[in-house]
């Protein structure tokens, strides 16, 4: 099995292409994808933490959030919840033309430090207007177990962050309740 992380950082992109007309098996961002097909949303390619177990409840936790941004509801908080400008988080998607569920598939999930995972964070974290979310994949995995409608909460939360969202006001405590509620299925 081949990995492929990047297909315009890897230099040995060409070499992904031979292996493929070979039928040898390759990964997408560690997983597996069969030969003669591409990854969809429903992989979860945007969760990128090292552990697998950890990377698969990430993962899940991005699927169930698409999930739940596909009802009306849930994507109300998008109206509600507005950047450092003002602007509705609505707005800002449309700004970039994609919807809730597309911009989720913009957004990454990475391992945070272990020095914030030791610390106050929770289960991820980001900044305003930032792609990236840093993820506590212990602690992650653990809350899935636990309660996966609260991990595609918490998913859903930082999306709004990555979207421009401060904290403080809102807090981290009144947005996951206000995720938590719209978003309930």
């Amino acid at each position: 099995m081949h990995e492929i992380r990047s297909w315009f950082a890897q230099p040995a992109a060409g070499l992904a292409l031979v292996l493929a007309a070979t039928g040898a098996p390759i990964q997408v961002s560690g997983q597996e994808v069969p030969v003669g097909r591409t990854a969809t949303r429903n992989e979860a390619t945007n969760a990128r933490l090292k552990q697998p177990r950890e990377n698969a409840a990430v993962a899940e936790a991005i699927r169930g959030a698409a999930r739940r941004l596909a009802h009306a509801r849930c994507r109300g908080l998008l109206d509600e919840f507005a950047d450092a400008s003002g602007q509705p988080l609505r707005a800002v998607l449309a700004a970039q033309g994609t919807d809730a569920g597309g911009y989720l598939d913009r957004i990454f999930f990475y391992d945070a430090n272990a020095s914030a995972c030791e610390g106050t964070m929770l289960a991820g974290a980001t900044g305003p207007g930032s792609r990236v979310i840093r993820v506590c994949g212990r602690r992650f995995e653990r809350t899935m177990t636990e309660s996966s409608s609260y991990g595609e909460a918490l998913s859903i939360h930082e999306m709004l962050h990555s979207l421009g969202l401060g904290e403080n006001p809102p807090t981290t405590q009144y947005m996951t309740s206000r995720v938590r509620a719209q978003c309930q299925q």
